[in-house]
């Protein structure tokens, strides 16, 4: 027999199904996903199901608290997946034929299409309470345990989408943006910035609207002389949301500690990485024979630069 007795049912949050108010639908898993590669729907959730509830429950907390953490992921375009496989089309640009002559025969142009597939890797928070602790404590262990499973998961999540990100192929060498030459800044960091949009914008034909670092590149960029003089009544901007970028109209901010700490990202969030936003599923189960009640919460991703054309590496922007 083994020591885990499972109590309800495997449960799982869609990635697409969603209710009349937006908000992901419960179902009760048939099969395993590990092995099928894809989720089986028994059942939706209902209010009657006691134990799946409480399951469903513990699940949207931890993806609740964690929402605030999962920072960029704003800087990626998000597609909804249910299947741990998936594929998406990917198209090329179309160019004009200019300045036709009356009765002269344009070219006839199609897109290029390239598919990408995804493969979603699985990340887990496991957490568990004793039952002598949960007697003894003064405190909820498990909410506890709850809330530091959301940051585990929202870590994780930041973690690998900086990693793909940090594959850019179009990268060049930045200027430290927080060198001091004769109490001055030396290095403008509009500068560096300006040549990735021009690569993206001019030469590629993308539109950049981000700009990412890590926190100690955006302390030398807010300390950086040029840039003071464009905040001139402004109010410093809080790093942990997404700000407004002084003195480029259009240009967003994300900052985010699972960057590096020498580089900044330029990028063109609606084309340039994919995040595949799988399925959210969460098994509660009970081991007797050890003593302690506990929660399973597997979260499907993958996050893949889909267009190398539209993001930007600039690296040496911070020493």
């Amino acid at each position: 027999m083994s020591n885990h007795e499972t109590i309800g049912n495997h449960i799982y949050l869609s990635a697409v199904d969603r209710d009349e108010k937006g908000r992901r639908r419960a179902y009760r898993v048939a099969g395993n996903p590990d092995t099928s590669r894809r989720f089986e729907a028994a059942g939706i959730v209902t209010p009657t199901d006691i134990a799946d509830v409480e399951a469903v429950v513990i699940m949207e907390e931890v993806l609740g608290l964690a929402r605030p953490e999962y920072t960029l992921r704003q800087a990626c375009r998000v597609v909804p997946m249910d299947t741990l496989t998936h594929k998406i089309d990917v198209y090329t640009k179309l160019s004009a034929s200019e300045k036709v002559e009356p009765l002269e025969e344009p070219e006839i142009q199609k897109h290029g299409r390239t598919r990408v597939s995804f493969d979603l890797w699985k990340n887990v928070v496991h957490v568990a309470a004793e039952d002598a602790a949960q007697k003894r404590s003064a405190h909820n262990d498990l909410a506890l345990q709850i809330e530091d499973a959301a940051k585990a998961l929202a870590y994780s999540e930041n973690s690998q989408i900086a990693t793909i990100m940090e594959a850019a192929t179009n990268t060049s060498a930045g200027s430290d943006w927080g060198t001091i030459t004769d109490g001055r800044s030396a290095n403008s960091p509009f500068a560096d910035i300006m040549t990735a949009i021009n690569t993206i914008r001019g030469t590629n034909g993308f539109k950049p609207d981000m700009v990412l670092a890590h926190p100690y590149v955006w302390m030398d960029f807010f300390g950086n002389d040029f840039v003071k003089g464009q905040l001139k009544g402004e109010v410093m901007p809080n790093l942990d949301q997404m700000f407004t970028l002084p003195g480029m109209p259009g240009m967003k901010g994300l900052s985010d500690w699972a960057l590096t700490n020498t580089q900044a990202l330029v990028l063109d969030s609606k084309n340039a990485v994919v995040l595949g936003d799988g399925p959210t599923s969460a098994e509660k189960y009970r081991n007797a024979p050890a003593g302690f009640d506990a929660y399973i919460v597997r979260q499907w991703l993958e996050p893949k630069i889909v267009q190398q054309d539209a993001i930007y590496e600039l690296t040496a922007v911070h020493a």
